[in-house]
C-alpha cells in the first residue's frame, strides 16, 4: 500500500478492488487486523489525481472502518480522526461520486467516534456545520487541522483550494496558539492564491490574509503592552 500513490491509475484501481473484495468475503475477526494496517495507508489517496481512485479509496476506508471489531476501536480512532479533514473537504469535490462517498464517509465516522453533532450536520450534508463541529469538538486538534489542510491550497480543483482558505480562516480564530511565526507561514502559504486563475480562490486567499494580518498585528500589540507591564516595576524603582 505504501507504494500506491506513485503506482498508475489502473494498478491503484486494482488494488482497491482486491482490498474491498478481502474485506467482504472475511469476517470481523480475521479482517480487523487487515483494517487496521490499511486505515492510515488509505488516507493519501483521498486526494489522488484520478477521480475513481479517489472514490475507490474513501469507500474503502468506510468499510475497514465497519470491519473492526469492538476491542480494536481504540486502535482505529487515531486513524479516523485524521480521515475527518480530508472528508470534508472532498465533500467539494468536483466528481459528484466522490463528493458523494466522502460524505457518507464522513458520517460514518462520526458513528464510529460517537459524535451525534457532526453525523448530524454531515447527513445534512452542512459543511458550514460541519467545520464548526470540528473545531469545537477539541480545541486541542485544531493545530493539526491547521497544518492539515496546508497541502490543499495547491489542490488542482478550485472547490478544494475555496474549502481550504475557508476552513484555515476560521481554524485560526479558534486556535489557542496565534503565534506571530504561525500567522507568518499561513500567510505565506496563502499568498500565492492571490493570484489564483480562479476568482473565488483569490478573493477568499485575499479576504483571509487580510484578517491574518489583523490578528497579527493584535499579537503584536499584545506582546508589547504585556512586555511594558513586565518592564514598568523597573522603571518605577
Amino acid at each position: 500500500m505504501e507504494t500506491l500513490r506513485f503506482a498508475s491509475t489502473p494498478i491503484t484501481l486494482k488494488v482497491l478492488n482486491i482490498f474491498r473484495n478481502v474485506m467482504r468475503n472475511l469476517g470481523k475477526r480475521q479482517a480487523s487486523p487487515i483494517a487496521l494496517q490499511l486505515a492510515e495507508k488509505i488516507l493519501p489517496l483521498f486526494n489522488h489525481v484520478s477521480s475513481e481512485v479517489r472514490e475507490g479509496s474513501i469507500r474503502l476506508f468506510k468499510e475497514v472502518m465497519d470491519a473492526v471489531v469492538w476491542c480494536k476501536k481504540r486502535n482505529m480512532k487515531k486513524a479516523v480522526r485524521r480521515g475527518l479533514l480530508p472528508l470534508l473537504f472532498q465533500m467539494s469535490d468536483e466528481t459528484p461520486s466522490v463528493a458523494q462517498a466522502s460524505g457518507e464517509a464522513l458520517v460514518a465516522c462520526a458513528k464510529f467516534l460517537k459524535w451525534k453533532e457532526l453525523k448530524h450536520q454531515a447527513r445534512e450534508e452542512n459543511t458550514v456545520g460541519i467545520r464548526m463541529c470540528l473545531l469545537q469538538q477539541d480545541r486541542r486538534r485544531v493545530e493539526g487541522y491547521l497544518w492539515q489542510s496546508l497541502p490543499y491550497l495547491e489542490d488542482s480543483q478550485a472547490s478544494l483550494r475555496c474549502e481550504a482558505v475557508t476552513f484555515l480562516g476560521l481554524a485560526v480564530q479558534h486556535s489557542r496558539e496565534q503565534s506571530e511565526e504561525m500567522l507568518n507561514e499561513i500567510c505565506n502559504a496563502l499568498q500565492p492564491l492571490e493570484d489564483d486563475a480562479h476568482p473565488a480562490v483569490r478573493s477568499l486567499a485575499a479576504g483571509t490574509i487580510q484578517m491574518l494580518r489583523h490578528e497579527r498585528q493584535q499579537a503584536a500589540s499584545a506582546r508589547s503592552r504585556l512586555a511594558a507591564l513586565c518592564c514598568w516595576p523597573c522603571i518605577a524603582i
